[in-house]
């Protein structure tokens, strides 16, 4: 049988590759304030946190107006860099023709814009970002909204993410937790923070779904 009837996915780096443009943004509220430059493998670390969190990890501090700069100013030098990852669509599309119900949870806030810009929105139930919750991942309450607007309960879906804090999101949500090295962190990693299974991208997880066992021809079997 199906592994899951639905899957909910982390955004930045399991879906799309925001590393690029985050990047820019960053480099560009560091010259609005201040701060010294930071290069993209550093960033890779950050991505997924809260922003303010990332900021702390970067700089070492936070001020309160870095926020509104960042979202006026810069959001927007992000958003046109965003990409979907290798096999991300396909692997979506394969989920939709099976019947699963998909749905994005995310540290982002305000997290509908940012998807919708991309065209992915239409693959997606729900899209919970921080406005929707109280506390960001790796709290569980973000996924536990997923699962409420999915109409699933923990054991009937699964969770993919790119990070160590999606992993124990997953965890503490009760969720299988399919960890993706299309991010910072390596399949080893991703492992010990509790992942169930890790894949090399999207294009993996039909299989590791068992989406065939559902009736669902997989569209790598088709001659």
């Amino acid at each position: 049988m199906c592994i899951a009837k639905g899957v909910l996915f982390d955004f930045d780096m399991t879906l799309v590759d925001s590393s690029w443009g985050i990047t820019r943004a960053m480099n560009a509220l560091a010259r609005a304030v201040g701060l010294p430059q930071v290069s993209r493998r550093r960033v890779l670390r950050t991505i997924g946190l809260p922003l303010e969190r990332a900021w702390f990890e970067l700089w070492g501090r936070v001020e309160s107006e870095w926020a509104n700069i960042y979202r006026e100013r810069f959001v927007n030098v992000e958003s046109k860099h965003l990409k979907p990852l290798p096999g991300a669509i396909a692997a979506l599309e394969e989920l939709m023709a099976a019947g699963l119900k998909l749905g994005v949870v995310t540290n982002r806030r305000f997290a509908s814009k940012v998807v919708s810009l991309t065209g992915l929105d239409r693959y997606f139930v729900a899209v919970i970002g921080l406005e929707r919750v109280n506390n960001p991942k790796p709290h569980p309450e973000a996924l536990e909204e997923g699962l409420r607007c999915l109409g699933l309960a923990s054991e009937e879906a699964a969770f993919v993410g790119d990070s160590e804090v999606d992993m124990e999101t997953a965890r503490r949500a009760n969720i299988r937790g399919i960890g993706v090295t299309t991010g910072a962190f390596d399949a080893e990693a991703l492992m010990k923070a509790g992942a169930w299974r890790v894949i090399n991208d999207l294009s993996e997880l039909p299989y590791i779904l068992e989406l065939d066992s559902c009736g669902h021809v997989l569209k790598q079997d088709r001659g």
